[in-house]
């Protein structure tokens, strides 16, 4: 990850969620993105253009946060306020 030495307060990221943002399915826009809908998650997650919701199914008990129609952040919320950040995908994929 091109931005690994930056320094969230409640984000602790994963190596699938590394491996995930450096994969060929994103561009290099795709990517500023997912990082600044990281920082938003970091300050505020209930910024309005998160949209962060509970997941269902096979990934009940995670949390989403859709950076926008397309690619999303997967976390999990830890006891400590922190957020552990699993992956991220294409909407829906």
């Amino acid at each position: 990850m091109a931005d690994q030495d930056r320094v969230f307060r409640t984000i602790e990221l994963t190596p699938g969620f590394v491996r995930s943002f450096e994969s060929k399915q994103f561009s290099d826009v795709d990517r500023r993105r997912l990082l600044r809908a990281l920082e938003l998650l970091d300050e505020n997650e209930r910024h309005s253009s998160l949209r962060v919701h509970l997941l269902q199914g096979d990934l009940a008990g995670a949390w989403s946060a859709p950076e926008s129609d397309e690619p999303r952040i997967t976390f999990r919320r830890l006891d400590d306020g922190r957020k552990r950040i699993l992956s991220c995908t294409r909407h829906y994929r």
